[in-house]
């Protein structure tokens, strides 16, 4: 088989082709790592006889791992890395460039591969509850993944095989901090970002604040000399990108303070707009702006409804109105695009989603007796259920499959917390369950539970009774991440 390619060897054996990845035609090739041309073929049943085969690397960079590691090293490769970005393709990925790196840097190896490991437990574990909005599609998917996870190997031991890798992440990455410079500083962001993600694909509550906070410290290094980039390398472009977003998004569902985590001397501008063509929510800059500043507002969260300062309402009407002169359309025709596949129109309608959700956040803390919400006081400028409704519009133009379908979650979840129908909250829902089925990521499963327990608060309540959905959520004592 010496000096055979992958697809030589390949067409001499009678069985099936690789697991196919969600880019078929894709290979994953770097300098020092090398998926596309494979050594020996390992074999995985599915689904009763048919079998499928994976690689079992022999890159010399991989050698030394366990069987299972070198399977998730490729499953991390060819299914979870395409979701931390909008575009997957050639030189679009810095996560996916670092992987040969792992063979030198042990936090991040097993960062990642609890991240996978994690990954394939939610792709192959029992759902504990049956979903009442896709019951004929989860009965195939629970039958297709009992097939699956009856044979063994990694879909056997994976929820294990996480928790192990993430505990000795967790022990490298304390040595890492503790010997931090400007030459590594990066790539410790980058296995504390991992951080944040494992978090979300296991449920999205409270741990990743703890990352994040973690993260603000070792951020704030990165306006001073000699750590100070200028210009700053694509690596730490995508990791402040990340953070931002992140912190952002974040902010929405926590009850404590978070200090903004972009120190004065980094170039902002620079960030907000690498977040808005390649992070994966693909949230406009001029709204991530505008969320950020307001956060130099008080959080109107914490005080009675009837106590709301003037000054502080005023303000927050300026922040409405900035987000309402918003046009997606005109951003969408000057929007730089990272990919020439790129869908404009999915951008212009993921974009207006956003700009509803962001007027929903700017006032989640206000009764809708207050003036800026309430349509009897005549000079109210939203009206909530409208704007859930607009988002519900703007996202039903995207389909599973589609670049952009990552990017609803947020969204759709401030769309539901407002949404009094039943009908569009069934909709809400299947549209969380085909997310999950695309992305397998556990925040989901968190994201939909919290929606119910706004949906029964509502419902116990008197209509017309003020109901603020946000205590409803605190009151479920976590902070979640909804991303």
């Amino acid at each position: 088989m010496m000096g055979k390619s992958y697809e030589e060897r390949l067409a001499l054996r009678p069985a099936p082709s690789a697991p196919a990845s969600r880019h078929d035609n894709q290979h994953y090739k770097h300098d020092d790592l090398d998926f596309e041309n494979m050594g020996e073929i390992e074999e995985l049943p599915r689904e009763g006889t048919e079998t499928v085969v994976y690689p079992a690397l022999i890159d010399p960079l991989v050698q030394d791992l366990s069987p299972n590691s070198r399977y998730y090293l490729y499953h991390f490769a060819t299914q979870i890395c395409e979701d931390l970005v909008v575009h997957d393709g050639p030189n679009q990925n810095p996560i996916r460039d670092l992987l040969p790196a792992t063979a030198a840097y042990p936090a991040l190896l097993h960062i990642i591969l609890a991240n996978s490991a994690f990954h394939v437990f939610n792709i192959s574990r029992d759902p504990l509850t049956q979903s009442p909005y896709q019951q004929t599609q989860r009965r195939y998917l629970v039958a297709q993944y009992q097939a699956m996870s009856r044979y063994g190997g990694p879909m056997k031991s994976s929820y294990a095989d996480a928790l192990l890798a993430k505990q000795q992440a967790l022990s490298f990455l304390a040595q890492s901090v503790l010997s931090v410079n400007e030459t590594n500083i990066d790539l410790v962001l980058v296995v504390i970002l991992l951080f944040i993600n494992y978090d979300l694909i296991e449920s999205g509550r409270d741990k990743w604040k703890v990352h994040m906070n973690g993260a603000r410290q070792l951020i704030e290094l990165l306006g001073t000399p000699p750590y100070l980039q200028q210009p700053m390398s694509r690596l730490r472009l995508s990791v402040l990108a990340d953070f931002l977003v992140f912190f952002v998004l974040g902010s929405t569902f926590t009850f404590s303070v978070m200090r903004t985590s972009i120190p004065d001397p980094v170039d902002l501008d620079s960030v907000l707009r690498y977040a808005e063509t390649n992070n994966y929510l693909s949230c406009p800059s001029p709204l991530l702006r505008i969320m950020l500043d307001s956060f130099k507002l008080e959080d109107t969260r914490q005080w009675l409804s009837d106590h709301i300062d003037i000054e502080v309402q005023d303000r927050v009407g300026v922040l409405l109105k900035a987000a309402l002169k918003f046009d997606p359309v005109e951003w969408s025709l000057t929007f730089q695009p990272a990919s020439p596949s790129e869908n404009l129109e999915h951008r212009m309608h993921i974009a207006a989603a956003h700009r509803a959700a962001v007027c929903i956040y700017l006032t989640r803390g206000f009764p809708y007796s207050n003036p800026l919400l309430d349509p009897s006081s005549g000079s109210a400028l939203i009206s909530l259920t409208g704007l859930a409704n607009e988002i519900i519009s703007h996202i039903s133009y995207l389909k599973p499959g589609d670049t952009l379908f990552k990017s609803i979650s947020w969204p759709l979840f401030l769309a539901g917390a407002e949404c009094e129908d039943p009908a569009g909250r069934d909709w809400i829902m299947n549209s969380l369950d085909e997310l999950y089925n695309q992305m397998y990521w556990g925040y989901l499963h968190t994201a939909k539970k919290g929606l119910e327990t706004i949906w029964r608060c509502k419902d116990k309540k008197a209509a017309g009774v003020d109901n603020c959905w946000i205590y409803d959520l605190k009151d479920l004592g976590h902070e979640i991440l909804i991303a």
